[in-house]
């Protein structure tokens, strides 16, 4: 890959953002691009190395040689978007500690982050299943609010959805308890069944025909 600078203003920082490889040959060109800069009066640097997979010692030179020129007040030097292997290169040659390295341009510069994109609608739909109220004319200055009591009441509901569920289980251990209490008490208070009387008496068999009649009138047996 071809070295390259490319150039841009950013407030009165001047952003080099390098790609390629920083060597022996390509470490000249950026050296000529910050005398340059400095010429026209630049004095505040950031270059931005996401797309450099490759430094040698002579780009480090460079990059020291910037900085003494631009301390003792004199300017800024900030480097960021250096990757492991770049990374790691500066750390065994001492130079993380010489630099002010930042993981990206943004942080870099000190920018703000940008605020997480709200989806108005998926709020406002959660929002009104939920029964919070909505507003009418609603700006977008209110989809932070709208999302958050959005999630507040989602967690609202999942809360009192668990404690339900447990109450659910709680009443059905008790419905369950009471029914064997019940069964329990059911049975005790049945009455016993009688035990089956003994027969004590047995009836006189009756005699077949006429003679059998006779002996019941008289009382022979």
């Amino acid at each position: 890959m071809a070295f390259a600078i490319e150039q841009e203003q950013q407030g009165a920082v001047r952003i080099l953002a390098l790609s390629g490889r920083l060597d022996t040959e390509t470490a000249a060109d950026l050296e000529l691009a910050l005398q340059d800069l400095q010429a026209a009066g630049a004095n505040q640097f950031l270059i931005d190395m996401a797309a450099i997979g490759y430094v040698s010692s002579a780009g480090l030179r460079v990059l020291l040689a910037l900085a003494k020129q631009l301390d003792g007040g004199r300017g800024s030097l900030r480097l960021c978007g250096l990757n492991a292997a770049v990374m790691q290169v500066f750390d065994v040659a001492g130079f993380s500690k010489l630099f002010l390295i930042y993981p990206d341009r943004q942080a870099a510069l000190g920018l703000p982050v940008a605020a997480p994109v709200v989806d108005n609608g998926l709020a406002r739909s959660a929002a009104t299943l939920l029964g919070a109220p909505q507003a009418a004319g609603e700006s977008s200055s209110g989809s932070a609010d709208l999302a958050r009591a959005a999630a507040q009441l989602l967690g609202a509901s999942a809360s009192a959805k668990k404690s339900a569920e447990a109450g659910d289980k709680k009443a059905e251990a008790v419905d369950k308890k009471g029914e064997a209490v019940d069964k329990k008490q059911k049975a005790a208070a049945a009455p016993a069944a009688k035990p089956a009387q003994k027969q004590t008496e047995t009836a006189p068999a009756a005699a077949p025909g006429m003679l059998g009649k006779l002996r019941n009138l008289f009382g022979k047996k």
